[in-house]
């Protein structure tokens, strides 16, 4: 069932959280370092303890720079070409401000940087739930606040506030690269700016329909559970215990984002933002 906010998962949204859970969401923003609580942490407050659970494992990991710097390594990496077609004159004629312009690059940098970030910290959790054996890696050196990203984000709207034949674009966006149980977030909020969903639709599916997204797609989520496993023996252990049924539940939660919209996104996102004019 979906939760009010009409996320794709049970979910609290940033607007709704209260309490302890805003608490959490203002650490997340300001320790990623972007302006949006993503979807996965969304879900993950649902779960009772879950997300303090989580938090609490992973936070020393952030604070040390280790997976900024590990998700700068696997954003580096990421193999995709600089496709044409989104020039400044393109996007005026499309009605969009130097100002539109601004906040759409503002939210493809957040999604850029917190996706990868996501998929190293998150799976890093993963590993430990699933017993994985630690790889060392040699020490990836970087700054946790290295290329934060600043602005507000615009509102996240939900398919029943689109009309339909910008709801059916975002669909259609979201099926591009498979993994359509959840439908990503970033659509939803680029979905304020209906021309240029029209936009990168025609930029990104060609690419992704001659077939070579998917194998871009799954080497990212290789290499990012690559790096991710080998910080898991890093990890703090929690005051407390989560029960094992909550655990079991969070563990399924965690494989399908990684092996879902944060790996697909993960390689989409460069694809589009390569494209955007200086």
């Amino acid at each position: 069932m979906n939760s009010p906010s009409a996320d794709p998962v049970p979910s609290i949204s940033e607007a709704d959280a209260t309490g302890d859970i805003a608490r959490l969401y203002e650490d997340i923003r300001a320790t990623i370092g972007v302006p949006v609580v993503n979807l996965i942490w969304r879900h993950l407050a649902v779960f009772p303890g879950g997300l303090d659970w989580a938090w609490e494992s992973l936070k020393p990991l952030y604070a040390s720079g280790a997976i900024a710097a590990e998700a700068a390594a696997l954003r580096d990496g990421v193999d995709v070409p600089v496709l044409s077609g989104l020039t400044l004159a393109a996007l005026t004629a499309l009605g969009l401000s130097q100002d539109d312009i601004a906040r759409i690059n503002m939210i493809l940098g957040a999604y850029e940087r917190s996706n990868a970030m996501n998929i190293i910290a998150l799976g890093a959790l993963l590993a430990r739930l699933d017993g994985a054996p630690v790889e060392q890696l040699s020490p990836t050196l970087g700054s946790a606040d290295e290329n934060a990203v600043d602005g507000e984000m615009p509102p996240l709207l939900t398919l029943d506030e689109m009309a339909p034949h910008i709801r059916e674009l975002v669909e259609s966006l979201n099926a591009v690269g498979g993994r359509t149980e959840i439908l990503a977030s970033m659509y939803r909020h680029l979905a304020n700016w209906p021309p240029y969903l029209g936009a990168i639709s025609t930029l990104i599916s060609p690419y992704a329909g001659d077939g070579r997204l998917e194998p871009k797609i799954l080497g990212v989520i290789a290499e990012g559970r690559r790096r991710a496993a080998a910080l898991s023996g890093d990890l703090v252990e929690p005051g407390r215990e989560l029960a094992p049924e909550i655990r079991d539940e969070m563990r399924a939660a965690l494989e399908l984002f990684i092996d879902g919209p944060i790996g697909k996104m993960i390689t989409i996102v460069p694809l589009i933002k390569r494209a955007m004019p200086d």
